[in-house]
């Protein structure tokens, strides 16, 4: 398929498939005078060598740190010439590098791209530079516990996958990392056809398509597949003990990801249970007995599996009734679902958060790329609304039923207490 022909698109939507591999999706959003847009690639985390942890996050600092024909200064200097706002998020499954501008100043910035991703130098001066910099982050993250309390819940809740992996990588094998890494990573994974193109904002379709075609068709070779990822959840308890006046709990559960149908009943369950100052946790847990200090709970999705995270910052002298407050909120969400009540006031603040993301170019390119990649579609805002609105109760208690918030649990602590302390006989769980 090298053009929408064949394809159901809303209307302002496109899709293009050039021969080497390389899609093209595109959101026309008439209002705006800007363009975001970004490439989005299998090269991330996942992909890594076993013991090079940390490669993809350093080659997202060295991707733009110079090209063939433009130092890193240079390279930088042309950005801030356009206006260019840049950047490379790194994630579990995939890397997103991407720009937003004004509409005029798009080809120029589609030029210097062409530049970043088909003639990355990754220079060695640059690579001391940007690995401290990296390690100065991993010692921060070592330092807040906050920070690192999913890293510590994401290993042993993926088991038996590299979801679990740390995305900023060991300090070990960060200053192990040489060029050639870099350049083997870029070689094997960036590639047309492991490449999806997503732009939104006011832009010429037609325009966009021959300016892609011009600067890439000549992209060439393939990478190889995504590996499978089977993660295993089971029910752990994993505690690191630390010294401190606080102690972190994060829980994760397996729920719904993106492309289960399930999935917008699974995020009213998330926002009712911790997403809002009137939600249970922070009622239950903060309001009401004045446990911790933050609470929350949300969704974590990627192709293999969803998950439900409970974050919750105490006290060591209140970690275990804390604990307690939340399995109890989980038992009951498990046996009684929610209320009406509950269930329109997360429908009305997943639509308003929906609608104030969808305003922007930025949002609007990630969220059909996301879409396009886990699931072939694009949906409009508008489809979002309606199947937000359409979760009934009964979806709810269905997802619940298949998907218990307590089984397989994954707990996972940072503090001064002991298992005996935290859990007691909350969990007999190994």
């Amino acid at each position: 398929m090298d053009s929408q022909q064949g394809l159901q698109l809303p209307p302002d939507f496109f899709y293009h498939r050039l021969p080497n591999g390389l899609e093209m999706i595109g959101q026309y959003m008439p209002s705006l005078r800007s363009v975001t847009f970004g490439f989005q690639l299998d090269a991330a985390v996942i992909h890594e060598p076993e013991d090079k942890s940390g490669l993809a996050h350093l080659f997202e600092y060295m991707l733009f740190q110079g090209t063939k024909e433009k130092d890193a200064r240079t390279l930088n200097e042309a950005f801030e010439s356009l206006g260019a706002r840049k950047g490379t998020s790194t994630s579990l499954e995939t890397t997103q590098v991407w720009a937003q501008i004004v509409n005029t100043r798009l080809d120029a910035t589609l030029d210097l791209f062409h530049e970043v991703l088909l003639m990355p130098t990754f220079p060695r001066d640059e690579l001391e530079q940007m690995r401290n910099i990296i390690l100065q982050e991993i010692r921060r993250r070592d330092d807040e516990p906050m920070s690192r309390i999913f890293d510590l819940a994401r290993l042993h809740f993926y088991a038996g996958s590299a979801l679990g992996r740390p995305i900023y990588g060991t300090a070990e094998d960060v200053r192990a990392l040489q060029q050639e890494d870099l350049l083997a990573f870029w070689q094997e994974r960036y590639r047309p056809n492991n490449a999806l193109l997503s732009i939104a904002g006011n832009f010429d379709w037609e325009r966009v398509v021959a300016k892609i075609e011009r600067l890439f068709s000549d992209w060439q070779g393939a990478a190889s597949p995504s590996p499978e990822q089977h993660p295993r959840p089971s029910n752990t308890i994993v505690l690191e003990h630390q010294e401190g006046k606080q102690e972190h709990l994060g829980l994760m559960v397996p729920f719904p990801n993106y492309t289960h149908p399930d999935y917008y009943a699974a995020q009213i369950i998330g926002e009712a249970l911790g997403g809002n100052m009137a939600s249970r946790l922070f009622v239950e847990v903060r309001e009401k007995r004045g446990l911790v200090y933050s609470v929350s709970a949300g969704l974590s999705s990627n192709k293999a599996i969803g998950s439900l995270r409970i974050y919750a910052g105490t006290t060591p002298e209140q970690g275990h009734e804390c604990l307690a407050v939340i399995l109890n909120e989980l038992r009951r969400l498990r046996e009684e679902g929610l209320t009406e009540d509950e269930l329109e006031r997360a429908r009305v603040q997943l639509k308003s958060e929906h609608i104030m993301r969808s305003e922007g170019s930025g949002a609007r390119m990630s969220a059909n790329a996301r879409s396009w990649w886990y699931e072939r579609r694009l949906r409009t805002p508008h489809e979002v609304k309606e199947a937000i609105d359409s979760v009934t109760a009964e979806q709810v208690m269905r997802v619940l039923q298949e998907f218990s918030p307590l089984q397989p649990l994954t707990v996972a602590a940072i503090g001064p207490l002991s298992r005996e302390e935290l859990i007691g006989d909350l969990l007999p769980l190994s």
